[in-house]
């Protein structure tokens, strides 16, 4: 076993950083501030970077990453702004999707998206998300079209994004009845509302809502009745990249944190040399280097082809928890200006407290682990 990183990794993760803590975090308290979407010269920088082509297909400029490399700068661009992992993600599954493409679809969205256009991800619905056979969103073929008649909800980049990529019932009952569609947002029919939330106020989540959309066959994502099977594909691997986010936030608050500390003076020592605040930071730095190789190790076994069930839930379940945990001790160790806006402590929380439902709440996750341990017979579900 090699828990080192590579050369090439190293130079990823440094440059990522560079870039992230230069270009990104100045503006991550702004964003939350003032409700403002991503300035067109502010998306360049992410598209320039290079960060929405780590996977798509080599004829558009894709770059190889492994999914290793892409929880590395998933981790890197958390902290500095956790949502904007969102849309490196959101790109990531594009070249995953892409050879499930119709080949025009392919010519008209992979440039786009790859050059900053939004897209979002439609598959939660307000009955449910993680029980996929209780979507009822439904698509109805007329001819050569397809008509899709549903609500989504929780979706990322609601109102901003050009393609969504919806689920719909066109079989028989259970997730084996599901397709995937490729949806145009300005599509008739199709409208959106915004959520009022504590946090994650960049990726602009919202529901959306069809009404008798029509869509041509050719929209259609892979094979019909299939969708479930491309859904868990891209969620399986996605559990990782929204851990090492917040992984990347906790990070970055405890570095500072540790920095604070250092300087604090306590009865002529600094606050470092009291041994209960040496031992949280102690703990802090742990946590997250467990649950950092957790993410590292599930995305390795994706990469090599085996499976990852388990190992993602367990990173998907214990890294957010940390991370958070993590969040809450640092804005203790602050003192009472941890708590004030000034300190990006408490927008990290906010933001990274929405991630415990994300991909399936730990209830979820818990249940997948303990049907790898016990076996299904033995398991809950």
């Amino acid at each position: 076993m090699d828990f080192s990183l590579s050369d090439n990794q190293i130079m990823i993760r440094d440059s990522v950083r560079d870039f992230a803590e230069k270009e990104l975090l100045p503006k991550y308290q702004h964003w939350d501030r003032t409700g403002e979407w991503l300035t067109p010269e502010y998306m360049k920088k992410i598209v320039d970077m290079g960060l929405l082509r780590l996977r798509l297909p080599e004829e558009y400029g894709g770059q190889g990453y492994s999914f290793v490399d892409c929880g590395i700068v998933c981790e890197e661009i958390g902290r500095a702004d956790h949502q904007i992992r969102y849309i490196i993600s959101n790109a990531i599954h594009l070249g995953e999707m892409a050879s499930s493409l119709h080949p025009s679809l392919q010519k008209e969205w992979i440039p786009r998206i790859a050059n900053g256009e939004m897209m979002s991800l439609a598959f939660t619905e307000p009955r449910g998300g993680a029980d996929a056979g209780n979507i009822v969103t439904k698509a109805t073929r007329d001819g050569d079209y397809w008509v899709l008649n549903g609500e989504k909800t929780s979706i990322t980049f609601t109102g901003v994004s050009k393609v969504v990529f919806v689920s719909a019932r066109t079989g028989g009952k259970g997730p084996r009845g599901l397709s995937f569609f490729c949806v145009p947002t300005d599509t008739p029919g199709l409208s959106t509302t915004n959520f009022e939330r504590m946090g994650q106020k960049l990726d602009r989540g919202g529901s959306m809502f069809f009404d008798n959309v029509r869509i041509p066959d050719i929209n259609m994502v892979g094979k019909e009745n299939e969708g479930f099977i491309w859904a868990m594909t891209i969620i399986g691997y996605n559990r990782n990249f929204v851990p090492l986010a917040c992984i990347g936030a906790a990070q970055k608050s405890l570095e500072e944190t540790m920095e604070y500390l250092k300087q604090r003076q306590i009865m002529g020592k600094s606050a470092s040399k009291w041994q209960g605040v040496a031992q949280e930071l102690a703990i802090c730095a742990t946590q997250l280097e467990a649950a950092r190789m957790l993410c590292y190790k599930a995305l390795s076994l994706k990469d090599k082809g085996l499976r990852h069930d388990a190992e993602s839930s367990m990173a998907k379940w214990w890294g957010v928890k940390v991370a958070n945990e993590v969040l809450y001790t640092c804005m203790r160790l602050n003192g009472h200006y941890g708590w004030a806006k000034d300190l990006p402590h408490e927008q990290r929380l906010r933001d990274c407290l929405g991630m415990e439902s994300a991909d399936g709440p730990r209830e979820v996750h818990l249940g997948i682990i303990a049907r790898d341990i016990l076996g299904r017979d033995h398991a809950p579900f």
